[in-house]
């Protein structure tokens, strides 16, 4: 049963790094400085590290409402890379160097899914900087969701319905059209 709550933290944690790369490093060192995390990696519990974190929250979200369009790769390799970070903070013990790759695939998953859903927010006339908002002010709320136990089965399932449906709607967007050669 705790490696199962394990799990669901680290998947949450993985799922909501997608929306904001800094927030659930954040969450899950407070969330292990607090003793609510069911089996995190050791040095989390740490207040430097949970200060260290909470600083690179605020120097994200700065960054987002500065320029809050730049480096959309840069961005998603950031989020990748907290989401496998985040799910080893969560779930490091009950599943070791595993939560890498899923954690990373997860973020991958929820990022690609934003990314499509922000460009359409903001072809359909919305303004760059309250997209950016939105999406980091979901990610700071899914990271605090994210440590409550079992609550990250379902995010990721939300998270790969949306990703899914989008994919659709991609594959369908040319259907019928020919090719000229």
């Amino acid at each position: 049963m705790d490696t199962a709550i394990a799990i669901g933290q680290g998947l949450g944690l993985a799922t909501a790094a997608g929306l904001l790369a800094s927030g659930p490093l954040a969450a899950g060192a407070t969330a292990a400085s607090q003793g609510w995390l069911e089996d995190p990696l050791n040095f989390l519990h740490r207040s430097v590290v949970v200060a260290l974190m909470w600083a690179l929250v605020i120097v994200e979200l700065v960054v987002d409402a500065v320029w809050p369009g730049a480096q959309a790769g840069g961005r998603l390799g950031r989020r990748v890379i907290a989401g496998g970070l985040a799910f080893e903070f969560g779930a490091g013990n009950a599943l070791p160097w595993a939560g890498l790759v899923i954690g990373a695939a997860m973020a991958a998953l929820t990022a690609l899914a934003m990314r499509s859903i922000r460009a359409g927010a903001v072809k359909a006339g919305g303004d760059v900087r309250g997209t950016a908002l939105v999406e980091d002010g979901a990610g700071l709320g899914a990271s605090a969701l994210a440590v409550i136990p079992f609550i990250g089965y379902p995010l990721g399932v939300a998270a790969g319905t949306v990703y899914a449906r989008i994919r659709r709607r991609d594959d369908r967007k040319y259907e019928g059209l020919r090719v000229l050669r």
